[in-house]
Order: C-alpha cells, then structure tokens, then sequence
C-alpha cells in the first residue's frame, strides 16, 4: 500500500515561526538525506513535480474526535485540515508543508494521520500503512481526551504501534483540558481542574508506561497550552537533530 500524501497547505517556514518562535530552530538544521526522511513531493506552490525532497515529518493521531485536525489548524492558524468525520474512513496523510531553506529541498511537515479505533477492521486492516507512516515520523503526537475514563482501547493501538524505542518521539497530549471535571463555564482552568488534570497526567504515565515529561494537558479550542505543546515539538526535534 503507497504513502499517499496531501498537502493542504503550503508556506515559507517563516510564516509558522511568526507564531512559534521556538520553531526557528528548524532553519538551521540539516535533513538527512536517508530514506526515512526521502518524499516524492508534488506542490504547485513550491513548483514541485514528483520531486525528490527530505522532510522533518511530525505526525499526528489518534482517535476521530479527539480534535487532532482541530489542534493543527490552531497550529497552522488557518482552517486547512478537515475536522469533520466525513473522510474518517479515507486512508491518506494530509499535511501543512513548510520549506525550511531556499538553498535546497528541506521541508518541515505537519501531518494528519486519519482516525484509529474506529473498528477492529479498520485497525487490522491498516495496521502495516500507520506502522509505515510512524516509522518516517520524527515526532509522534498521539492525542487523546483529558476528560476521557476508559484508555482500554487507545492503550491498545499504542502499545500495538510503538516500540519501547519508538515511544521515544511519541507526545501524549490530553485535548480538552477545560472539560476534565469539574467542569468551568468560565474561561481558563480552576484549580480544582488543574488537580484533576495532575492526576490524570499521572494515570496517563501509569498506562501507557511513559514518562510524565513527555505527556501535556492542552485545549485546542480554548488555546491553553498550545504554545507549550509546540514548544515540546521543537524540543524534540531539537534534541534528535542538534
């Protein structure tokens, strides 16, 4: 089964790093030139057809719902990625793609991986193209739903996907901090919510047998955390490549 890849965006680095200075790192840096890191681009943006370039590949997933569409287009700070469930089903990488420098075909992406859990079937029958897709990926963020109670199943696809070595790259981001009980109909978290999401950060490192420093509460919707979240993607970028 191919990778195919859409690209729904595409921009010079400098317009992400406007909002994220902490992605400025990415200018700097050198792609490896290696087949982990080797895509066929095709962008009329970039006048790109069927070109060879190398990408620092950042991935997103986790299950429909849990706002990882919703989380990139905060992101990228443009409605770009569909968040609808329309399109569940359809097997493809969608991605915001950036060119890192104007000397040679480097790119940072972000990428959209389609929903999993959504049946054993679908999990099953996929299993080999998400494990190809991950293994090109430089840094996982594995989204799940701070107000969630039950992991059974997304503890299952994790430890059916990653390594105890590939959990190296994998963020765990909790999305819906604000609804975590006890819920505020105001703006911002109380300081009971705050508890509740300590606790469940712990849970989450229980489960999932990650350390803590590698897992984040956030709401997409709200913007609490977001910087934060980034921030944790250029550290591990940073500490892979620098």
């Amino acid at each position: 089964m191919g990778l195919r890849v859409h690209t729904v965006h595409s921009a010079n680095i400098n317009e992400l790093i406007e909002r994220y200075p902490c992605l400025k790192c990415l200018k700097s840096m050198r792609v490896p030139k290696d087949g982990m890191h080797t895509w066929k681009i095709n962008n009329s943006y970039f006048r790109y057809s069927n070109q060879e370039g190398y990408a620092i590949q950042v991935m997103f997933i986790g299950k429909t719902g849990y706002g990882k569409s919703t989380t990139l287009n905060q992101i990228v700070g443009k409605e770009v990625f569909e968040t609808s469930d329309v399109s569940a089903c359809t097997k493809d990488l969608y991605e915001a793609l950036y060119k890192t420098s104007p000397f040679d075909s480097t790119f940072f992406s972000l990428g959209d991986l389609p929903g999993v859990g959504e049946s054993h079937y679908a999990d099953d029958h996929y299993y080999t193209w998400y494990k190809e897709m991950l293994r090109k990926a430089d840094v996982v963020v594995y989204v799940l739903r701070a107000d969630q109670r039950d992991f059974a199943v997304d503890e299952m696809i994790f430890k059916n996907l990653f390594s105890s070595d590939d959990k190296k790259k994998v963020i765990l981001a909790l999305n819906y901090a604000d609804k975590i009980e006890p819920v505020n109909r105001k703006r911002g978290l109380t300081s009971e919510q705050l508890y509740s999401l300590q606790r469940k950060v712990y849970e989450v490192s229980r489960i999932f047998e990650m350390p803590r420093s590698n897992i984040l509460y956030y709401s997409a919707v709200e913007k609490i955390n977001l910087d934060q979240l980034v921030e944790r993607i250029s550290d591990k970028i940073g500490s892979k490549f620098l």
